[in-house]
C-alpha cells in the first residue's frame, strides 16, 4: 500500500468515529509540509478541507447541544407539572367557590381567563381574559354622595345629590392598561367612547382610585390652555358621556361619583385592575427573593413577567401624566425579568434563561450585563457562534443608539469564547 493510500485509509478511520480534532491537527501539519515545500495547490486544497472539518465540528455540537437540550425540556416539563399539580389541588376548591359566589356558575371562571392569558390571546367579546379578579367589598361607602347625569343642556353645573343605593347587581370590572387598554364591564367590552378626553378622565381616575380628585387637577390636566369656565364646561360633557358610555346595562347606576368638588370611581363595583396585580405579586415575588427564597418566588415572578403584557397605557406614549408610573412598572419588570434570568443561568438552565434575557433586551437593548449573560449562556450550550453573533450585536448597538464602545469586560467575554476558553 502507497503512502496516498495509507493516508486515504487514516482520514476514512477518523471520518467514521467523528474524530474531527484530530482530523484539524492532521490538516495542520499537512498545510505547514505543503507550504514549507512551496505547494501552492496542496495548500489551497488543505485550507478548503480545514473549513468543511470546522462546519463538521459545529454540526456536531449543534446535534450534541439539541440532544441535550430536549432532556432538558423533559425533565422541566415534568416538573412543572407536578408544581401545576400541587397548584390545582391547593387552589381549584376555593376558586370554584368564589366564581359561584360571583357569577352563580362555574362560566367564565378564573381558569378560563387564566388559560386565555397564559396563550397571550386577544380578548374574543364576551369572554374577558387575564387572571381572576379579586373579591372586593360591596355595598354602598356611608357618606357617599353621587352626581346624577343631566341632560346635554344642563351640563354647565354639577350637582351633588345623596347617593342612592341601587338593588340590581353592581358591575365588575375587568381592567386591562399594560399594554393595549381594554376594559369589559361584566362579560361586555367596552369598545364605544364618547370622546378621547372622557375616556383619558377614565384612565387618570382609573390609575388614581385610592384617592379622589378634584375638578381642579382634572381641568388643569386635560385643559391646561382653557379659561376656568370654558375647562368646566367641558369637564362637565366629559363626564357625562363617560357615565353614558359605562352604563351597558345599569341605567341605574351611576359609575362615576362626585363628592365635595372630587370625583372618583364608584366604590361599590367590583374592579380587577392588571396594574394593581401586577404590584401586588411583584411586592411579595421582591420580598421572597430578598430573603434569598427565588425558588419560592418563581411562580410569582412568572405570573409577574406574563400580567406585565406591554408598557402602561401604551395608547398614551406620549402624555406626560402616567410616565412616572409607566417608568416604575417597568423598573420593575426588568426587575423580574432580571431575577428569572439569573435564577435560570444559575442552574444551568440555559434553554429557559435565553428568552427572558431577549425579552428584557427588548426593552433595554444596550443592557450590556445581559448581553453578556446570553454570551454566556449560548457558550455554555457549546453554541460558540450564537455567542459571538450575540458580541457583535450589542455592539452595533451600542454604537447606534449610544456611539459608545462596549464595555472592557464583554470584549475579554467575547474574546475568551473566540478562543474557547471556558466563561
Amino acid at each position: 500500500m502507497g503512502k496516498s493510500e495509507a493516508q486515504n485509509g487514516k482520514w476514512h478511520e477518523l471520518l467514521l468515529n467523528n474524530q474531527y480534532q484530530k482530523i484539524a491537527d492532521l490538516i495542520h501539519r499537512a498545510q505547514t509540509n505543503a507550504g514549507a515545500v512551496g505547494d501552492r495547490q496542496q495548500e489551497a486544497l488543505l485550507v478548503a478541507a480545514a473549513h468543511l472539518n470546522a462546519s463538521c465540528v459545529q454540526v456536531q455540537e449543534e446535534a450534541v447541544f439539541h440532544e441535550q437540550a430536549y432532556h432538558q425540556l423533559e425533565m422541566r416539563r415534568e416538573a412543572l407539572e407536578a408544581e401545576l399539580r400541587k397548584v390545582l389541588a391547593m387552589v381549584e376548591p376555593v376558586a370554584e367557590t368564589a366564581v359561584l359566589s360571583l357569577n352563580g356558575s362555574a362560566n367564565g371562571s378564573m381558569w378560563q381567563r387564566m388559560t386565555q392569558l397564559w396563550q397571550r390571546r386577544k380578548p374574543r367579546s364576551g369572554v374577558p381574559s387575564g387572571l381572576s379578579p379579586p373579591q372586593l367589598g360591596s355595598g354602598p361607602t356611608p357618606g357617599v354622595e353621587t352626581a346624577v347625569a343631566t341632560p346635554p343642556m344642563m351640563l354647565e353645573t354639577e350637582e351633588e345629590r345623596p347617593f342612592v343605593p341601587n338593588d340590581s347587581t353592581t358591575p365588575k370590572l375587568t381592567i386591562y392598561c399594560l399594554g393595549a387598554f381594554r376594559v369589559f364591564e361584566d362579560e361586555h367590552s367596552i369598545e364605544e367612547w364618547p370622546s378621547r378626553k372622557g375616556k383619558a378622565i377614565f384612565k387618570y381616575l382609573l390609575l388614581h382610585r385610592q384617592e379622589r380628585v378634584t375638578k381642579e387637577v382634572l381641568m388643569h390636566e386635560f385643559w391646561p390652555e382653557s379659561t376656568a369656565e370654558s375647562a368646566r364646561n367641558n369637564l362637565n360633557v366629559a363626564i357625562y358621556g363617560l357615565r353614558q358610555a359605562l352604563r351597558n346595562g345599569y341605567p341605574d347606576f351611576s359609575h362615576i361619583l362626585f363628592q365635595d368638588d372630587c370625583y372618583f370611581l364608584n366604590p361599590e363595583m367590583e374592579i380587577w385592575l392588571d396594574v394593581e396585580q401586577f404590584d401586588q405579586i411583584y411586592k411579595r415575588a421582591n420580598q421572597l427573593v430578598a430573603q434569598g427564597k427565588t425558588a419560592v418566588a418563581l411562580p410569582d415572578l412568572h405570573a409577574a413577567e406574563l400580567l406585565y403584557q406591554g408598557e402602561l397605557l401604551a395608547e398614551d406614549r406620549y402624555e406626560a401624566w402616567p410616565s412616572a408610573r409607566r417608568q416604575q412598572l417597568q423598573w420593575h419588570y426588568m426587575q423580574v425579568l432580571t431575577q428569572l434570568c439569573n435564577h435560570y443561568f444559575q442552574t444551568e438552565q440555559y434553554a429557559t434563561c435565553i428568552p427572558f434575557a431577549n425579552k428584557l433586551l427588548q426593552v433595554e437593548s444596550c443592557h450590556e450585563a445581559t448581553h453578556r449573560l446570553l454570551m454566556r449562556a449560548y457558550a455554555r450550550q457549546r453554541q460558540g457562534y450564537l455567542a459571538l453573533r450575540q458580541y457583535h450585536h450589542c455592539v452595533e448597538l451600542l454604537a447606534d443608539e449610544l456611539a459608545v464602545p462596549p464595555d472592557p469586560v464583554t470584549t475579554q467575554l467575547y474574546e475568551a469564547i473566540r478562543s474557547y476558553e471556558p466563561v
